[in-house]
């Protein structure tokens, strides 16, 4: 294996924004009662991308990154139209486990915060195993 500590340190930012639109709302996912609001699979699809952010370009070719631990609390609503951001900082290093702190914002102030774990593997032998538990 590698050290990932000379790849990216801790400290390592980035951020994702973007503005809300009808595909981002729990409407789209089926829940109309609370129609113009954003759904979380889509604050969860925005945290996952600034985190692969802060790591991009950085892993040797053949690893990726892959999601082993999600926590978010979502303090706020943020409503359509409006513009999301989303931070990730790298906290920590384990290993092959990166730890990122998460902030979300909007128009308005701090909307959620979390932390995401990924795990950094070879991409080769993670299609193996998925082969492995899908054919049998």
């Amino acid at each position: 294996m590698f050290d990932l500590r000379s790849m990216v340190l801790p400290g390592t930012d980035a951020v994702v924004e973007k503005i809300l639109d009808e595909s981002d709302t729990v409407a789209y996912y089926g829940f109309e009662t609370l129609g113009q609001l954003i759904a979380t699979p889509a604050f969860v699809a925005m945290m996952i991308k600034a985190s692969t952010a802060v790591i991009e370009g950085r892993l040797p070719e053949g690893f990726e990154s892959v999601g082993r631990f999600l926590e978010f609390n979502h303090d706020a609503p943020t409503c359509l139209g409006m513009t999301l951001r989303v931070k990730a900082t790298l906290q920590s290093i384990d290993g092959d486990r990166l730890t990122f702190d998460i902030i979300a914002s909007d128009n308005h102030g701090i909307v959620g915060h979390g932390k995401h774990v990924r795990t950094v593997v070879s991409r080769e032998k993670l299609i193996e195993r998925a082969n492995e538990r899908c054919l049998s």
